[in-house]
């Protein structure tokens, strides 16, 4: 093929690495039979329809497709007879694809199910349609203490960050999420809503089934709550370890376990599942073939399918669709590489320019927006943006409520930062760099780290997104920030830092269900009271929080 520099042409070798579908395209376009099948609904093992309700699809007694007995079955059914093809798809659970001409194409092993859809649309949505609202676990029995009514006003409390986009609301009235993030969003609170909605006098889940509805036909599956709390538990599990952003094999084994113990207790409970339960058992395996989901999740892709439907191309019959297509596509991606390519010495005038026309095309800060500014922060040191315009020299001795309630904090972190300094307090007659209060600091309204933004209580404007955790050692502790500063003395290099006051938690909190898997989850119980002012650099901040009021 002709490539830019070369006179001549060039021979080019590629390969189809991964096929990464939702599962009924997957089994579309690698051949085989598809999810319904009653043989061989799954692409990747020898289960059949009947072992997804039976514990033999989840403890790893089944074997994995024979990728070359597939192509020859395959190419045989390209020059078979109809007949002959259908019974080649009943037994062998294949028929022909384009794909089997493909030097290396192996259509079970190079094939991974979308995380995206086999997870938060299968699992997930069949958790709280099927289970959870099909089996009246939440009714409205019982008036403003009803757990309908306890589940809806919890969900509406939820304090969300500014950077989440689409926010599960009124979920007992309006049960038809259709996006794949909104079920996101909701299982990361389960643990925590569940037991607000079922719990009882003493705070505990009952051991008990919830009392039916008038005129209604109690399901087929256990109702008990505690059972079905348990098992879900087990699924919260399961997703935020697969789901990560960065796994180890040992990792994906784990989480991969919680959801096999997930659909094990279902089973127990007699809850019917689906073939997403049965697929889901090859997270790992695709995980150790292609690195953590986020690698090759369509969460992505189906962003990029919105943006190509908005594009304008005036439904002329003959037209070249196809090329209108591609020069948005190929325009849009040029503009945001040279986003990302913009040097530091760039003028703003030329980088408001930039964001100005991604803004426009944006119009709002949607998911993949969040993922273009986590991009950007990666070429930015620390991964810590700050605002594009300079902040101003504040007096710490004036700044704050009570006035200096900031300067001596920041000289003692300072001090210990900079111990070649031997900073002073500007007032004091001791040697030493003297630490101006009016000359060293500049106040933030907010940074901006990993692509997330991270707000203040001291901004005027707004204390949105002012709550986050921070790293200490391998724990992850809740706190609230106060301030953000950027400090320089002398020809030091400035500092970025924040103070913080942590969210104060103690043994006399009670016991909660979740508590045994807390750290993983990322659950932290704490009260409204708030610590002590302390001073930590803004690297440590590890990630935004929502605040659950309970």
């Amino acid at each position: 093929m002709n490539v830019y520099g070369e006179e001549e042409e060039v021979d080019v070798f590629a390969d189809n690495e991964v096929l990464a579908c939702d599962m009924p395209a997957s089994h579309k376009c690698n051949g085989t039979a598809g999810h319904s099948h009653d043989f061989h609904p799954c692409a990747f093992c020898d289960a059949d329809v009947v072992k997804i309700n039976t514990p033999d699809g989840y403890n790893d007694t089944w074997s994995a497709k024979d990728d070359f007995h597939m192509l020859r079955q395959s190419f045989y059914s390209r020059d078979a007879g109809p007949a002959r093809r259908e019974a080649i798809l009943r037994d062998h659970g294949v028929r022909w694809s384009i794909l089997n001409l493909l030097s290396g194409w192996l259509p079970s092993k190079k094939s991974v199910l979308d995380f995206m859809h086999c997870i938060f649309l299968g699992i997930i949505s069949h958790l709280f349609m099927h289970v959870l609202f099909g089996g009246y676990m939440l009714s409205g029995m019982g008036g403003n203490e009803s757990p309908k009514r306890r589940f809806e006003d919890i969900v509406n409390a939820v304090r969300w960050p500014s950077h989440v986009t689409r926010l599960p609301k009124n979920l007992g009235e309006n049960q038809s999420l259709k996006k794949a993030d909104e079920w996101r969003r909701i299982l990361t609170i389960t643990p925590v809503i569940l037991w607000w909605s079922w719990r009882d006098a003493n705070d505990e889940i009952p051991d008990t089934e919830p009392p039916l509805p008038p005129n209604t036909v109690a399901p087929d599956f256990s109702r008990n709550r505690r059972s079905l709390y348990h098992a879900i538990l087990h699924l919260c599990m399961g997703v935020r370890i697969l789901a990560s952003r960065s796994i180890s094999m040992a990792q994906a084994r784990t989480g991969q376990s919680f959801l096999a113990h997930y659909c094990l207790e279902c089973l127990q409970l007699r809850i019917p599942l689906t073939i997403n339960h049965q697929a889901s058992m090859h997270t790992a395996e695709m995980i150790k073939k292609c690195g953590p989901v986020y690698a090759w999740w369509l969460f992505a892709f189906e962003r990029f399918n919105g943006m190509l439907e908005r594009v304008h191309h005036n439904g002329h019959d003959g037209g070249r669709i196809e090329l209108t297509l591609l020069q948005n596509w190929v325009q849009t991606h040029l503009i945001y590489e040279y986003l990302l390519a913009l040097p530091a010495d760039t003028h703003s005038f030329e980088r408001d320019q930039i964001n100005r026309i991604i803004k426009v095309q944006a119009q709002d800060r949607g998911s993949m927006m969040t993922q273009i500014a986590v991009y950007q922060s990666e070429a930015a040191e620390d991964n810590v943006r700050l605002p594009l315009r300079n902040a101003k020299l504040i007096n710490l001795r004036a700044y704050g409520s009570p006035p200096g309630t900031f300067y001596l904090i920041l000289l003692q972190y300072f001090h210990s930062l900079w111990p070649d300094l031997n900073l002073v307090s500007n007032l004091s007659c001791d040697d030493g760099t003297p630490f101006r209060a009016n000359k060293v600091a500049r106040a933030l309204t907010y940074i901006r780290k990993d692509g997330i933004r991270y707000g203040c209580t001291m901004n005027r404007r707004t204390q949105a997104d002012s709550f986050a955790f921070i790293s200490q050692g391998r724990v992850r502790v809740p706190v609230q920030i106060t301030a953000l500063f950027v400090v320089g003395v002398l020809d030091t290099i400035p500092h970025v830092c924040a103070v913080v006051r942590r969210l104060v938690s103690d043994d006399d909190i009670p016991a909660m269900p979740w508590d045994l898997y807390a750290s993983t989850l990322g659950i932290h119980v704490s009260y409204t009271e708030l610590g002590p002012q302390e001073v930590i650099p803004v690297s440590r901040i590890e990630c935004p929080l929502a605040l659950i009021p309970v």
